[in-house]
């Protein structure tokens, strides 16, 4: 019994750190962002865990978007015109206002839009709650799927959104409330929220996010903070600043990698996992490498 046990243990302890195959915002590359059609889409490919982006609306509902306003790039407005400057601040309208607006398409021509060619539109898709994408796993049979989820708040804009106790308060509520702690993380650049997370929801592990601009002395501070996990742009992470991390204690998790040359050589690296806006090609290549894969459990939004 006890070596059954003792067995037991070890298998979900490497199932816990096996390679972290993160479909960014769904699979951005392929759909758009932060929709139900992107995550339907990861899940159809096999991804270990779905990143993504949220905020709550004035009415208190937690929502999944990147952006703390309207992007004019990819929100077109009830009248199927795209924005003509930055939206309202999704903490500014309630759900029923915020699901006026179409997020199905990159606006043609624009920056924003040039990265994703093979980005296919989904023309009517609405911003969705958290709830929706954790249904939406249910609904494809995915009982492993991990959800690391973004908050989408800054210090330097802080009449866009709710403070950080009651927005980290009202997201772990709906992690809760789904039943899902022990398959989330939160994430952030803004590490009060973290603080918030660690204090009162010990069981929802946290994500420390670092630039492109990283000094290596942030490595020190997030150890100190509690963090266990690190997220920096793949641009600043090094082979050096890796064996720094990894005397921490702490696990490396890159954003976001979508070439193959890129996501090769971050494997290489030795990173714990990647997310992608391409999770097709970071699959591709792990398979390449012999390297365990997620299962594909395919599902329409």
């Amino acid at each position: 019994m006890i070596r059954a046990l003792t067995l037991i243990f070890l298998l979900a302890s490497a199932a816990c750190h096996a390679f972290d195959l993160q479909g960014h915002r769904g699979a951005r590359g392929l759909a758009p962002e932060n929709t139900l059609p992107a995550f339907a889409r990861a899940l159809s490919i096999g991804v270990s865990t779905l990143e993504l982006d949220v905020g709550v609306t004035r009415d208190g509902v937690v929502v999944v978007h990147h952006d703390r306003t309207l992007n004019p790039d990819i929100a077109r407005g009830a009248d199927g015109r795209w924005l003509e400057k930055r939206g309202p601040a999704i903490h500014a309208l309630d759900f029923a206002e915020l699901q006026r607006y179409d997020i199905g398409r990159l606006r043609p021509g624009s920056d924003y839009a040039r990265p994703f060619a093979e980005q296919q539109a989904a023309d009517g898709a609405r911003i969705p709650r958290l709830s929706e994408v954790f249904a939406l796993a249910r609904k494809a049979g995915n009982d492993a799927v991990r959800f690391n989820i973004e908050t989408k708040i800054s210090p330097q804009a802080p009449e866009e959104t709710l403070p950080p106790e009651p927005f980290a308060r009202a997201l772990i509520a709906e992690i809760r409330g789904a039943a899902m702690a022990a398959r989330s993380t939160i994430q952030s650049f803004d590490w009060r929220t973290l603080k918030v997370v660690q204090d009162e929801a010990p069981e929802i592990a946290t994500v420390y996010l670092t630039g492109s601009k990283f000094d290596a002395s942030a490595l020190a501070s997030i150890k100190s903070a509690g963090g266990k996990i690190w997220s920096p742009s793949y641009r600043s992470l090094s082979e050096p600043t890796l064996k720094q991390a990894r005397a921490l204690g702490l696990r490396v998790v890159p954003w976001t990698v979508n070439e193959t040359a890129q996501i090769a050589a971050m494997i290489e690296l030795g990173v714990d996992g990647i997310i992608s806006d391409r999770p097709d090609l970071v699959r591709a290549e792990m398979q390449r490498r012999g390297m365990p894969l997620p299962a594909a459990t395919p599902v329409s939004p």
